[in-house]
């Protein structure tokens, strides 16, 4: 339930985020009248999104087991890596996030087509509810469905109300600060994706030493339920880790934290000229 909370609070804020600077640029430049554009363009994506994730769990559904399974993984592996390179994105670009959108409005504004404003609204939105689907496939093999709706339900609820505080002026977000807390999180998140997937190493074929447990505490700390459940959904736990789980998570939590802590360009540059 946290991690999908987690994912639909931070997607849906972008999302919000989207419609709430759109139509406050058309507030401020008088065009307000175009507004009805841009709810149709986030409406239709929504739905789009919506569309997208029920194709995705029927077509999976439809497979045999063993197809099922390499589509999962598939599936799975592909979240990680949009996962890894939104947070990357998001590190360098989430302060600008605001003026970028503005930007774009205006130029969809000056194209004196209401559509384009429907278009500018679809694909932002778009592109964040395909996100969406994606990272809740992969967090319901962790959490169960119930779970992932439940806390999805509630994560797109706050965003939806920081979103409206964010349209009226009410709620100054440090959308930096934001997705730079976010982000850590959801490197964790994704480093027990990893770690889950390569539970299965030792069916290609590996030997025993990679793939035999390295240790248990399933007796005092389970992964299948309480407290253990909990350190599994938000940070990877495992009872029971073989060599190549604690070394692919270790890895991914190293470098992701590496690349997301690091100094930016600029700064690289300036602190090598000194």
């Amino acid at each position: 339930m946290l991690t999908a909370l987690l994912i639909t609070l931070r997607e849906g804020l972008e999302a919000a985020l989207v419609v709430a600077v759109v139509l406050s640029f058309l507030d401020r430049t008088g065009d307000k009248s175009r507004s009805r554009f841009v709810w149709m363009g986030a409406g239709g994506a929504i739905s789009t999104s919506v569309a997208a994730g029920a194709l995705l769990f029927l077509a999976l559904g439809e497979l045999s087991h063993e197809v099922g399974e390499v589509f999962e993984l598939a599936v799975t592996l592909l979240a990680v890596a949009v996962l890894t390179y939104m947070i990357l994105w998001m590190r360098s670009h989430g302060g600008e996030v605001k003026s970028g959108l503005e930007r774009r409005t205006r130029k969809a504004v000056s194209a004196a087509s209401p559509w384009a404003l429907a278009g500018l609204a679809f694909a932002a939105v778009g592109r964040e509810g395909l996100e969406t689907v994606l990272f809740l496939f992969a967090s319901i093999s962790v959490e169960g469905a119930a779970a992932t709706i439940l806390g999805g339900a509630a994560g797109f609820g706050l965003a939806a109300a920081a979103g409206v505080a964010l349209y009226r002026g009410s709620s100054r977000l440090n959308l930096r600060a934001f997705f730079g807390v976010t982000g850590i999180l959801l490197i964790v998140f994704a480093a027990g994706i990893v770690c889950r997937e390569l539970a299965g190493a030792g069916e290609l074929g590996l030997p025993a030493a990679l793939s035999a447990p390295v240790w248990n505490t399933s007796s005092w700390l389970s992964d299948e339920s309480g407290a253990g459940a909990v350190l599994k959904t938000m940070f990877g736990y495992q009872a029971a880790p073989s060599p190549v789980q604690i070394s692919g998570y270790l890895s991914y939590v190293a470098a992701m934290t590496w690349l997301y802590l690091r100094p930016p360009a600029r700064g690289r540059l300036a602190a090598a000229h000194e």
